[in-house]
């Protein structure tokens, strides 16, 4: 998936950042992605998906999931500010 596609996903509330610190994994469409060259690749093996889910619980239960997309400038569309 392009970075602009999940950018577009992200602001349509369709993605689930890892923690507004960790900004190289997101889940949609019920799958972890990650950050690589430019590009997201989905993360492919089921065992992967579900340490990633754990670990983004522990993070939500401390609240360092909820950081806003304004926030994280990989996030932020060309020609828009943070």
């Amino acid at each position: 998936m392009t970075h602009e596609a999940m950018l577009a996903r992200w602001q349509q509330g369709l993605v689930t950042p890892m923690s507004s610190t960790i900004n190289t994994f997101a889940k949609t469409d019920g799958s972890w992605w990650t950050a690589s060259q430019g590009a997201w690749q989905r993360v492919p093996q089921t065992e992967r998906n579900e340490r990633l889910d754990y670990h983004h619980a522990r993070f939500e239960s401390v609240c360092q999931a909820k950081g806003p997309v304004g926030t994280n400038p990989q996030w932020v569309v060309v020609g828009q500010s943070a």
